[in-house]
């Protein structure tokens, strides 16, 4: 449980770093602002949603927009830290929303109580059998028909950094298969077109063991490309609705370092324009998918 340790005491450590991450550094770009819109497009599609629950909703950012739209709203994380923050943002924000510290494995909840489950930036810090783990508890906690809007670093993205990230990829032998997936979610277009069509290309192994340097101390991280995700999924009883690009590239990553602010601005504005657009999740660093529950 080293990496569960890591995590642990990462995220006790960055409650201050992330709240100013959530909340945008001066105007910029903010990824977790991004997953956290694509969650609340997802509860928007639905009709008669009532109850959602974020898992690992560090400073609580989401639940608490999903308050503000008359949602009954709760997040969980392991951090305390993170809850400290959660209460502080509520109260200033005066909504009704409900955190709590614990474990999602640990915690007790009822079966089919919720319309719609978040988890953005969650599943990266679990091995796949924990994941799938995950993936069985929120199925029995959403009602039938409910949504499970999972966020994930994006493999796929791996092919078109051209950094480490790719040299490992090359030598693990998984390159033209992450390269196949992208040609077939840039060349589909719609979404139907590329959930069918995914199906070619289901899984992707073998997971790297390490992950380059990237600023946060856990040494597992996973990455997973669309198609492997929804698989995943769907052996835990979902199918696929909708897909969401976050966090698009448009320059590339040493042009990005030299030029920060020229990337925050392309970020925002391609937001906005591709936020259901298939075709460019191979650009973007992230996604977010949005699963039902099959009745």
């Amino acid at each position: 449980m080293e990496q569960q340790e890591q995590t642990r005491n990462y995220f006790r450590a960055a409650a201050d770093d992330w709240q100013a991450k959530a909340t945008g550094y001066s105007g910029r770009y903010s990824l977790i602002d991004d997953r956290n819109r694509a969650a609340l497009a997802v509860a928007g599609s639905m009709t008669g949603t009532r109850r959602f629950l974020d898992v690992g909703c560090g400073t609580g950012q989401l639940v608490i927009a999903a308050a503000r739209n008359g949602l009954l709203a709760e997040g969980i994380d392991f951090a305390d830290e993170m809850i400290g923050q959660c209460e502080i943002n509520r109260q200033e924000a005066d909504v009704t929303a409900t955190f709590s510290a614990g474990s999602v494995f640990e915690t007790e909840f009822e079966d089919s109580a919720y319309d719609i489950i978040s988890a953005q930036g969650l599943i990266e810090y679990f091995s796949p059998e924990q994941m799938t783990d995950f993936f069985r508890r929120c199925h029995r906690m959403l009602k039938p028909g409910g949504a499970l809007a999972v966020g994930s670093r994006n493999r796929l993205f791996n092919a078109v950094s051209l950094n480490d990230f790719t040299r490992i990829e090359a030598e693990l032998g998984t390159l033209n298969a992450l390269v196949a997936e992208a040609i077939t979610l840039h060349g589909s277009a719609t979404q139907e077109e590329a959930f069918l069509a995914l199906r070619r290309h289901e899984r992707i192994d073998p997971q790297p063991n390490t992950h380059p340097v990237t600023g946060i101390p856990v040494d597992s991280r996973y990455q997973y490309s669309p198609a492997d995700l929804i698989y995943r999924l769907r052996q835990c009883g979902f199918s696929p609705s909708t897909l969401y690009p976050v966090h698009l590239h448009a320059l590339p990553l040493a042009m990005k370092a030299e030029n920060p602010d020229l990337h925050s601005q392309f970020a925002h504005v391609l937001s906005d324009l591709t936020m259901r657009d298939q075709r460019v999740v191979p650009y973007s660093s992230t996604f977010v998918l949005d699963v039902r529950k099959e009745c």
